[in-house]
């Protein structure tokens, strides 16, 4: 390792012990600038003037790094505060007003700022289709219970499988300090045990954003969404969506990061291969995501909405759904008792865990044949948690486990499954 990039790992090193520090959150995020790491260095510098507001050379550092990150509005408002500042010493004066030039005679902001994520997963899932663990199916017929054996088929099989997933992630600041952020994944997935478990899958996005921490506005987003499968069982299913809301930055007393968003969504979820179950999706969502500057990170997501059926013929008609996401990333080396060391395995590495809980009720019958009509709710909570750890500057090796519980009202859709896998991500 060379010694100007050993000098900043010490420091990041030290973040977890040093994160109320102005001054060593200002010089890690001025050592940051120099090599570049523009978006890393802005946060750092953004907390220590969020601790000593009248630090210069963060301000002057901070401007720079918001300069490269093409939000020439905040970098030309920060210099205009420091040249306003009588007590400026002149030679900083003059540096400070020929970077202020330089930025003004900019014609446009800067470009699309790219990052690409690359990762492999080698895993076991205990049901690679999802099916519903039942070894029989209980038929209503003329209030008779027909209890009907199911075909080896449909049971639950389980095998390992390899995943392959691609993303590309866009972002550019305007000068009028609106942000647009543009990103396509491609995700697959095969299994040599359950060839039909095969699926592939493209998720795009496009969202313009112009937040503020004005405490009574804030700001307001708007996005449009595309997703398009493509499974070996045969299923193609394709959804457009888009959304509108409100959002506000905030920083709280610990001195982490925050942003709050609510808004509604749209969305059309079209299953080609059985175009009955097919529907026309809208609701509400509120979001809310920290992060400290030890680099700990957490949300909170509701949803809540309507799937209203496209067809009126579709079993159990409408459908109420709800979802909470709860979800944290905890650097390794934060949790290490204060005055010792971490252990050389944990001091870059990280954890996350993620949990969902979802319910679906229909607004009528599912079918007369299952509990002679009985209304299908179901309850859904998915469990993930991952460990994290580099190996190089722009890759990580991972280790993960999860599971999968799904219960209903009605037997037929009531599942269970749960794996591990470890992989390979790289980020760049």
């Amino acid at each position: 390792m060379k010694g100007a990039d050993a000098a900043v790992q010490r420091l990041l090193d030290a973040v977890p012990v040093c994160q109320k520090d102005p001054l060593f959150l200002a010089t890690l995020g001025q050592l940051l600038n120099r090599e570049g790491r523009y978006l890393e260095a802005a946060d750092h510098l953004e907390r220590a003037l969020m601790l000593e507001p009248g630090l210069k050379d963060a301000q002057l550092s901070y401007a720079v790094a918001m300069a490269a990150l093409g939000d020439v509005a905040s970098a030309t408002g920060l210099l205009d505060n420091l040249l306003a500042d009588p007590e400026l010493p002149a030679h900083l004066r003059t540096l400070i007003a020929r970077q202020k030039s330089a930025l003004t005679g900019m014609a446009a902001p800067a470009g699309w700022q790219r990052r690409i994520t690359l990762a492999s997963r080698l895993g076991y899932d205990s049901n690679l289709l999802g099916s519903p663990n039942l070894s029989s199916m209980s038929l209503t017929l003329a209030g008779q219970t027909l209890v009907l054996p199911l075909d080896t088929s449909y049971l639950a099989h389980g095998g390992a499988y390899v995943r392959a997933d691609a993303q590309l992630d866009l972002q550019r600041v305007a000068n009028d300090g609106a942000r647009w952020d543009g990103s396509a994944a491609l995700r697959s997935r095969a299994s040599q045990a359950v060839e039909k478990s095969g699926s592939t899958q493209l998720d795009l996005l496009l969202e313009r954003s112009h937040l503020d921490a004005s405490p009574v506005w804030g700001g307001s987003y708007a996005n449009v969404t595309a997703s398009s499968l493509r499974s070996q069982a045969g299923t193609r299913y394709q959804a457009v969506g888009a959304a509108v809301g409100w959002g506000r930055p905030w920083a709280t007393v610990g001195n982490a990061a925050c942003q709050l968003r609510g808004g509604l969504e749209w969305q059309s979820r079209n299953y080609f291969d059985n175009a009955l179950l097919s529907g026309r999706y809208s609701g509400l969502s509120a979001a809310g995501s920290c992060e400290q500057a030890s680099g700990a990170q957490w949300l909170v997501a509701l949803k809540g909405g309507t799937d209203a059926a496209s067809d009126n013929a579709r079993a159990g008609g409408n459908q109420q759904q709800t979802s909470l996401r709860l979800a944290a990333i905890w650097p390794l080396a934060a949790l290490t008792p204060p005055g010792m060391p971490a252990l050389g395995m944990l001091r870059n590495s990280r954890l996350l865990a993620d949990y969902e809980h979802s319910q679906q009720e229909d607004s009528s019958g599912y079918s007369a044949l299952l509990e002679s009509g009985r209304t299908r709710v179901i309850w859904r909570r998915v469990v993930r948690l991952e460990y994290q750890h580099p190996f190089a500057k722009t890759a990580q090796w991972v280790l993960g486990a999860e599971k999968t519980a799904q219960d209903s009202s009605l037997p037929l859709f009531q599942q269970q499954s749960w794996g591990a896998y470890a992989g390979l991500r790289a980020v760049w």
